[in-house]
């Protein structure tokens, strides 16, 4: 019986070239980090072997995870149950789904979990990353300098050296409408309380109102929370209390901390509207649930995650997206019973 000559290896190749077996891999996998010398040295032994690649096994060698990474900046366990993440969440995970995406939604929350992700990043366990509420001068920012995988992030940044898209909301546009609003209707001694300086959005908000209310902008009627929770919104309105008598209006970052302030106000015998009009931002279901229901300027957060997954698709299918592209989604005004 003619027993079949040996079909040649990638390691046959790998000794044919004087290279390792993980270079000839590198090589016909399409990895730039193969030296010139020593692609035309794998190339010429494929042809004196005829060695002829498995398509299955270059395939499964080659094969994406078909899966995408959320991965999600908080400062407080809290923050997870905002609606404007979980509603980004269940839209990200939609469009994603049914392009045959998991989405793995992952959480940086200590030092210990960024070390962890860090590794994860460096590994390239994902095909593709969805960065939420990112903070700018954090480390787990920096382990995203050099990825080479696709990554879109949910806020626009002025830190140059993260070149990724960004979809977010116009939210300088919003807060400057809902502030404008305000004035409009004679409110014109206003306070703003806003969100943590670790977020980009906190600081689009704020020059939103600053926008507003041009000359009159006061520093000593701004207050800096450090998070987006309710108890900020309560310590604003404490912080306020030695010049509410001269406020007619707090504009707020976001809803929880709008709903913290109308809570304190309460507490030291002022009415909303009646006193202090106060306004929100997100539009979240929290809006409905405060007594009086909150004017706010309203964002679609499904949209956002939905729109984030589109952006990430195209460019895992191969579209090209400048680097610093920057995509506003549409806010709105909604008006209830607090202004």
């Amino acid at each position: 019986m003619t027993t079949a000559p040996k079909k040649p290896t990638i390691r046959d190749v790998a000794r044919l070239a004087g290279v390792s077996y993980g270079t000839v891999s590198r090589y016909l996998n399409g990895n730039e980090h193969v030296s010139q010398d020593a692609a035309e040295r794998i190339a010429a032994a494929i042809e004196q072997s005829h060695y002829t690649p498995n398509k299955a096994a270059r395939s499964l060698a080659r094969q994406r995870t078909q899966t995408v990474a959320l991965i999600i900046q908080v400062e407080s366990n809290e923050t997870m149950v905002q609606a404007s993440v979980s509603e980004a969440m269940v839209g990200a995970n939609q469009v994603l789904g049914d392009a045959g995406y998991q989405m793995v939604t992952i959480i940086a929350n200590s030092d210990e979990s960024t070390r962890r992700i860090t590794q994860l990043v460096n590994s390239d366990f994902a095909d593709g990353y969805l960065l939420f509420s990112l903070s700018e001068d954090d480390s787990l920012a920096n382990a995203f300098l050099d990825v080479r995988r696709p990554v879109v992030r949910s806020e626009a940044s002025d830190r140059g050296d993260l070149p990724y898209p960004a979809i977010d909301f116009a939210n300088r546009d919003g807060q400057r409408a809902i502030t404008r609003y305000l004035l409009d209707n004679g409110r014109t001694r206003l306070a703003y309380v806003c969100g943590p300086g670790y977020s980009p959005t906190s600081g689009n908000r704020l020059d939103g109102f600053r926008d507003a209310v041009g000359d009159a902008y006061d520093e000593r009627r701004v207050y800096y929370a450090d998070d987006w929770e309710i108890t900020s919104g309560e310590m604003a309105a404490v912080a306020f209390q030695p010049q509410l008598d001269r406020i007619d209006g707090i504009v707020c970052a976001n809803d929880s901390i709008a709903i913290g302030v109308i809570n304190q106000l309460a507490r030291f015998g002022y009415t909303t509207p009646d006193d202090i009009a106060v306004t929100g931002f997100d539009d979240s279901p929290l809006a409905l649930l405060v007594n009086p229901k909150l004017t706010t300027v309203r964002q679609d957060s499904q949209l956002h995650g939905r729109a984030m997954a589109e952006a990430l698709l195209h460019m895992l299918h191969g579209a090209a997206i400048e680097p610093h592209h920057v995509e506003l989604l549409p806010t709105s005004i909604v008006k209830r019973q607090s202004a």
